[in-house]
């Protein structure tokens, strides 16, 4: 996992859970102080319990059941009763929005909330080529599970940002997006970081998780 943050907030977590790989990214592009009065602040607290989830109730499942049981919670992850909101999900409640990412070995769950300014952009090759895809928009939000394969980069980043440099022409930075985020040049988080960081530039604002699948 890497991230980069000028503005809002994240939550980072991964762990390897019997040789099955997991993390969990979350990633909100709220500017301070401007949130709508119906949405409720990212509070510490919040970011523990979503931390909580994922060490307890996430790594102990898959610990059980395997990078499987990713596929057979995700129902119960991004549903709940009516008085409470969900863990996670389109309709989880996370400042003004955001984006999420919780990998299990092989596959990814990822969602959107609508109107949040987020986004999720993976690699994929098209007619042969590696490129930058976007998944999921905040335009009506959505949730979906993904396969990742070997080289794959996952990113929950704003979508003004993805439209900008990643889907665009290229990027303001040194490197262009595809070699910045090249994994076999990944050597660690805080050279994943350190790649964002180089790729976003200095006018960046917002935040940015990623997910490199080595």
């Amino acid at each position: 996992m890497g991230l980069y943050k000028t503005i809002g907030h994240v939550v980072l977590e991964k762990a390897d859970v019997g040789g099955t790989c997991a993390a969990m990214a979350i990633c909100g592009d709220l500017p301070a102080g401007d949130t709508p009065e119906s949405t409720g602040s990212v509070t510490g607290e919040l970011k523990g319990s979503l931390a909580l989830f994922f060490s307890k109730d996430f790594v102990s499942g898959i610990s059980k059941y395997g990078a499987d049981y990713l596929q057979a919670a995700v129902f119960g992850f991004s549903v709940s009763s009516a008085e409470e909101s969900p863990v996670l999900g389109p309709g989880s409640e996370f400042g003004s929005g955001c984006a999420g990412i919780l990998a299990a070995g092989g596959n990814a769950y990822v969602y959107v909330t609508e109107g949040s300014g987020m986004c999720i952009v993976r690699t994929a090759l098209v007619f042969g080529k590696k490129k930058f895809v976007k998944c999921l928009s905040p335009e009506f939000g959505g949730e979906d599970i993904l396969l990742l394969d070997e080289g794959t980069v996952l990113i929950a980043c704003p979508e003004k940002w993805a439209d900008e440099v990643l889907l665009g022409e290229g990027c303001s930075g040194q490197f262009s997006p595809m070699s910045a985020l090249d994994v076999d040049d990944i050597s660690g988080d805080d050279a994943f970081d350190r790649h964002l960081k180089e790729l976003a530039g200095e006018r960046f604002e917002g935040c940015i998780a990623a997910l490199a699948v080595k």
